[in-house]
């Protein structure tokens, strides 16, 4: 299976065991620092494995986490699983379930082995069980990261999935929940600068705010990886070029990143507002919105001739003005904007 960009750049960001720390104490642990990046371990990310049908065939399921890392803390380990979704996945409790029970599964297959080799079993049970009863499991967190720009709507926890259940069916039902951090609109305090830089580009990108990140970022200084992973979260192509124009280069003013990203909007803009004013003709197709208004103007000039009224035209050509300021305002452009290209002052 061919990995994609963000795949593979995703889990290069989140190899760094201070981000990966940072990220599951925030969203799991409240931001209390209670797992240790220098105490995070590499663990096998193959969660594949067999389940045996009735009739002894076994049915292979093939499963590779996006990232794992085991942590010996207060207990003696636990595993913590990062699963990365740039899309709204519906069956996506069921998945996650699935993927911590193959964890689970392959720890006490493990054991089973060992078991069976050495003979430690105390009785039939154990030796049916395959397992002894004072050995334990450890356990394992899955956190779910979406990275899209639309809301997630898709179930939070198995019981999503369900059909309507009356109550007294509801209160036995053996729920499970899930693990979700939506960066789009995540208001989690992270205290690792490159994820929170990281969280801070996606949400003022899918919402646009370039004024205001000028205002906060002018200064700012990120590691290129994050400004990268940004732009292909986002799908922002002039991000994606700046990061890679600059790859001989460690980190990356913010502001400067997205400034191609900035004049690829106003050249939208530009186009939006000569499709408004509805005077583009064909083989215009780089038609400036200046010149459009200098051709309304024209235009009333001329019909204000006919006419023969000067002063119809000239409260032609200031209706109109109003008209395309009105138009562009409703429309959310920048108030300086209306302001150069109709003259009409905003109060």
């Amino acid at each position: 299976m061919r990995m994609s960009n963000l795949d593979i750049l995703s889990r290069d960001f989140w190899k760094d065991n201070r981000r990966f720390a940072d990220l599951f104490n925030t969203v799991l642990y409240d931001g209390k620092q209670v797992i240790l990046p220098e105490k995070l371990m590499e663990a096998d990310s193959n969660l594949s494995g067999s389940i045996q049908t009735k009739k002894k065939e076994d049915v292979f399921i093939e499963r590779r986490a996006d990232l794992i890392r085991k942590f010996a803390g207060d207990s003696e380990y636990a595993i913590f699983l990062l699963e990365n979704q740039s899309h709204i996945h519906y069956g996506m409790p069921l998945r996650v379930m699935l993927y911590d029970a193959l964890g689970y599964r392959e720890e006490c297959a493990k054991k089973k082995r060992e078991n069976k080799k050495n003979a430690v079993y105390a009785n039939r049970d154990e030796f049916l069980s395959g397992m002894r009863k004072e050995e334990r499991i450890h356990p394992v967190f899955t956190l779910v990261v979406y990275y899209g720009e639309k809301p997630w709507d898709g179930p939070r926890r198995l019981k999503d999935m369900m059909v309507d259940m009356p109550n007294w069916m509801e209160k036995s039902f053996s729920d499970y929940s899930m693990n979700l951090l939506e960066i789009r609109s995540s208001e989690h305090a992270f205290r690792n600068e490159d994820v929170s830089r990281l969280v801070y580009m996606i949400q003022h990108i899918y919402r646009k705010q370039i004024e205001e990140m000028k205002k906060e970022c002018a200064d700012v200084y990120v590691k290129k990886d994050v400004i990268k992973l940004a732009g292909v979260i986002t799908e922002n192509e002039e991000i994606i070029k700046y990061a890679e124009e600059h790859k001989e280069e460690e980190v990356l003013n913010m502001c400067e990143a997205t400034k191609q990203w900035e004049e690829e909007i106003g050249r939208r803009n530009t186009n939006n507002i000569i499709n408004m004013m509805g005077v583009r003709k064909e083989g215009e197709e780089n038609f400036a919105p200046e010149e459009a208004i200098e051709r309304l103007k024209t235009e009333g000039e001329a019909k204000g001739k006919a006419e023969g009224i000067l002063e119809g035209k000239v409260k032609g050509e200031h209706n109109k003005s109003i008209e395309i300021a009105e138009k562009m305002k409703a429309e959310g452009f920048d108030n300086a904007l209306i302001e150069k290209l109709t003259g009409i002052l905003l109060h």
